[in-house]
């Protein structure tokens, strides 16, 4: 128990990590990789924190080896029933029809937040559309890494050493409370991204395997990245 414990504690300094990578991405990796500064640190970010995430999958997979190979695969049974939950009207539901309700709502929610916060006025030139791709590339990479510091390795490292329920709560209040400097971020940003975080590890635990947290994930980042990009590259409408 205390080997995990240990690891779950270092996921947690390298979660909170995450944080203070981005401002010193150009720092920890001086060789220019885009001719575009803008994505070329966006991009040297990505390198950087899946290299955590290697990390991280090896640590977990030290101290817990069944429980690992329990929760990591790619699809694992994605119509798995999911487990009620009266309070928000989850009840007699599997995963495919959950997996899908929840990308549409979610990312719905998520593109009405950050067109409020980001896009509102801003129209972008055509040169830099060709950009585009570069959200893509980039949102797989986060998605992926997030997941497996701040979902998977949560789940795998307290699965049977607390019930289910709580290691969701764990990996919602993980994920949450560092969005707080996020983006959306401040409370709203805590709320929408604890309850991603306990929906995708309930994901994983239920389906033993990370197909929906990842996919969920991703389209939030596309949106997330749009945003951004957007304030990054567009001009205000006159």
């Amino acid at each position: 128990m205390l080997p995990k414990i240990i690891i779950l504690i270092i996921v947690i300094g390298i979660t909170w990590a995450l944080i203070y990578i981005k401002p010193n991405a150009k720092r920890i990796l001086p060789r220019t990789i885009l001719g575009n500064a803008y994505l070329d640190v966006e991009l040297k970010y990505q390198i950087i924190t899946l290299v955590l995430a290697f990390l991280t999958l090896g640590l977990v997979f030290w101290v817990a080896p069944i429980s690992f190979q329990k929760y990591f695969s790619l699809f694992g049974n994605i119509s798995a029933p999911a487990v009620p939950v009266p309070a928000i009207g989850l009840v007699d539901q599997n995963w495919l029809q959950l997996g899908i309700q929840f990308a549409l709502i979610i990312s719905g929610v998520t593109f009405v937040v950050i067109y409020l916060q980001l896009m509102r006025g801003k129209q972008l030139q055509k040169h830099t559309i060709r950009f585009f791709l570069w959200v893509v590339v980039l949102a797989l990479m986060n998605a992926f890494t997030e997941e497996m510091i701040t979902r998977f390795s949560v789940v795998a490292l307290l699965d049977n050493l607390i019930p289910l329920p709580y290691v969701y709560l764990a990996s919602a209040l993980i994920f949450g409370s560092v969005h707080y400097f996020g983006m959306p971020g401040k409370i709203p940003g805590v709320l929408m991204a604890g309850f991603l975080g306990w929906l995708l590890a309930k994901s994983i635990g239920e389906t033993q395997g990370f197909f929906w947290a990842w996919l969920i994930h991703f389209l939030q980042d596309v949106i997330i990245f749009t945003g951004l990009f957007v304030r990054q590259f567009a001009q205000n409408r006159r």
